[in-house]
């Protein structure tokens, strides 16, 4: 990387730049483990492009997206949000996750939320294992289906509390 990677809240001017980020990562070593929405271009433009009380985040380098993360459910009301992240294939391995994680839940504090929530696959070591080591606590476990075989997801929370 020549530049210094940044955060960026998502706007209309990355709408091209996430469209490319979703095709890269629309792979199932990517969407077997993230799926609360289809990373397609039409996906990443209504992220990028309408208004919203969610938000979006990706952690840039130059003109590229190295990660996209979220905070979702403000939009439905919730207080609570949602967080949801992934990371470029391509640059898996390099602290991005962790880094992005830290600077959303950052972001979540600064908008006054009470804690957050996230919902993780029980196979899926690595981010549990990030999770934990960030303070979040499992809080259920759900049965669920995931390409056509049994799976269990688990849903943690990260008290934000003074």
């Amino acid at each position: 990387m020549s530049e210094e990677p940044r955060f960026v809240s998502v706007g209309p001017e990355h709408a091209r730049a996430l469209a490319i980020l979703f095709e890269r990562n629309s792979t199932p070593a990517v969407t077997e483990s993230f799926d609360p929405f289809p990373l397609v271009a039409t996906e990443a433009r209504r992220i990028a492009l309408a208004p919203r009380q969610d938000g979006y985040y990706a952690m840039a380098c130059g003109e590229e997206l190295l990660g996209l993360s979220m905070l979702r459910g403000f939009d439905e009301g919730y207080e609570i949000p949602s967080f949801g992240i992934f990371v470029d294939h391509a640059s898996q391995g390099r602290g991005i996750g962790r880094r992005l994680t830290v600077w959303t839940i950052d972001q979540a504090r600064l908008r006054g939320c009470p804690a957050v929530r996230l919902s993780v696959y029980a196979d899926n070591s690595a981010a549990r294992s990030l999770y934990a080591s960030l303070g979040f606590h499992e809080q259920e476990r759900q049965a669920v289906e995931r390409g056509g075989r049994p799976a269990e997801k688990l849903v943690m929370r990260l008290d934000l509390g003074a």
